[in-house]
């Protein structure tokens, strides 16, 4: 085994929002960070236009619930997620941060985190990463559509923010990797030459975690094996830093402390527990035939828009997305009543899936009820129940698209399997690390330090407390750099405000 011995002040695990953002603000504080990511750096002229399984398991990491029925997915390259994702970022309603946790019987957030906490980190996020509001003009016919069937019904619906610059030319690949110079505006492209400009960052590739163990005299050893290795396999190499901070995501970080539990052994039980789907719903709707041709092939990954319509009363949030076509090959979808095969399908779909149908994803504020543990080579189980609250949930959003497509003419394609109305899909896994002013429900506290391991932390999705309601990526991104500005500051460094 090799052993680094090289001075560091901070052990970052994970490039993506969790991790780049602290990464960047502690470089420029002057402290020496070593950055470890599992996958590799890829160039914007390596991703290519594809949605083949095997390419995209180079890009992702996938877990399978114990269920077989969900798939969870985190990236698994340089800069993570911000490379990945399908551009929005909206800052989380004020609403979702005041949920009440049915289990705990209080507020799932800690008191002293909210939105107008949030928000001055939310406006640097926007500002390094050019988030605006689209225009009206940079909306697809795909999302106009949706827009104009909201409109029809009298509810609202409105133009996404996107990270994204002058070079977007609508290919529809975002989630599989923007070939486009001023395409999408990553954590790759606008802030890790900050970082790297200060002198005080390190990175090393393809390197995955294996275990974190705190040492007698203070401080943490991190051990890390070549990504191309299983987790029995034994450490190959190891890293000493008096202060780790964790942002692997939820199927990434939640994993590492379970596997690093028998060096760590008072992390609260709440480990593994009060994990959220944030609320996840796919679905299909047909636009109504009077409506213009969308050429669902043309567009972003998100199509450019979003309705709040029913969040004042529902809590839920939606937004259209493309590629109409895999939608159909992954889905169970299909019409009310009927079959997901056979002629009268396969006549439907043809008819109507490039310029009629239009892929969904709802969220909502619903109760965290997954957990989460660990096989025996270390790898995430993952349980996904169909609890009460989230068949409600689904029910609910029934109700309110069959009153939309009722209004305006068009028609809901259910997605679910074994009787459930909609697929619950992983696009949006959070908590299994979270943060709570008590060790009972939490596994961090307000400033994301591991109860009882102080210098450890955890800054990415598996600390955020409850669903969001909203894509999750800039409230991620806004509470690792709230977490990054106190470590600074606690350790007497400067950040220029």
């Amino acid at each position: 085994m090799i052993t680094q011995n090289q001075s560091h002040d901070v052990i970052i695990v994970g490039s993506g929002y969790g991790g780049m953002l602290p990464a960047y603000q502690l470089t420029q504080a002057g402290f020496k960070v070593l950055l470890i990511e599992r996958g590799k750096a890829w160039q914007r002229n390596m991703f290519r236009h594809s949605w083949s399984t095997e390419y995209l398991g180079d890009l992702f990491d996938i877990s399978l619930s114990t269920s077989m029925k969900d798939i969870y997915r985190g990236s698994k390259i340089f800069g993570g997620g911000s490379v990945m994702n399908d551009k929005i970022h909206h800052r989380t309603p004020s609403e979702a941060f005041d949920f009440i946790d049915p289990d705990i019987k209080k507020r799932a957030w800690p008191s002293d985190v909210n939105r107008k906490i949030l928000n001055p980190f939310y406006t640097q996020l926007e500002e390094l990463l050019s988030i605006h509001q689209i225009a009206w003009e940079d909306v697809s016919r795909i999302g106009g559509n949706f827009a104009r069937m909201f409109n029809d019904a009298g509810l609202t619906c409105d133009r996404n923010n996107f990270n994204v610059g002058s070079g977007c030319v609508h290919c529809g690949f975002c989630e599989a990797g923007c070939q486009f110079p001023a395409g999408k505006l990553n954590l790759v492209s606008e802030v890790f030459h900050l970082a790297l400009d200060t002198g005080n960052l390190e990175v090393v590739l393809e390197t995955s975690v294996k275990s974190v163990a705190p040492l007698r005299g203070g401080g943490y050893q991190v051990n890390c094996i070549q990504s191309d290795k299983s987790f029995d396999t034994p450490a190959t190499s190891t890293y000493f830093a008096p202060k780790v901070i964790l942002a692997a995501g939820p199927i990434g970080t939640v994993p590492l402390l379970f596997r690093s539990k028998s060096k760590l052994p008072k992390l609260s039980p709440a480990l593994g527990k009060w994990i959220s789907n944030n609320g996840d719903m796919n679905f299909i709707l047909k636009t109504p035939d009077s409506y213009p041709d969308h050429l669902g092939y043309r567009s972003a990954t998100s199509t450019g828009v979003m309705t709040y319509a029913f969040w004042d009363e529902y809590r839920i949030t939606m937004h259209p997305g493309m590629a109409p076509i895999p939608v159909f090959a992954g889905v169970d979808a299909r019409r009310e009543g009927k079959l997901s095969w056979g002629l009268e399908h396969k006549h439907f779909v043809k008819d109507n899936v490039i310029n009629r149908l239009i892929p969904i994803n709802a969220m909502g504020v619903v109760p965290a009820e997954i957990t989460m543990e660990i096989d025996h080579r270390g790898y995430p189980k993952i349980h996904h129940p169909r609890t009460k609250a989230l068949q409600a949930h689904a029910k609910t959003l029934h109700r309110l698209m069959k009153g939309v497509c009722q209004t305006v003419g068009g028609e809901l394609l259910i997605t679910g399997i074994h009787g459930e109305l909609f697929d619950m899909g992983g696009n949006h896994i959070i908590g299994g690390a979270r943060m709570s002013e008590q060790k009972s429900t939490g596994v961090v506290n307000p400033s994301g330090e591991v109860f009882d391991y102080p210098g450890l932390y955890v800054s990415d999705a598996s600390a955020i407390p409850g669903s969001l309601g909203i894509n999750p990526a800039h409230t991620i991104g806004a509470n690792a750099m709230r977490i990054g500005h106190e470590l600074v500051k606690n350790e007497g460094g400067h950040l220029n405000e």
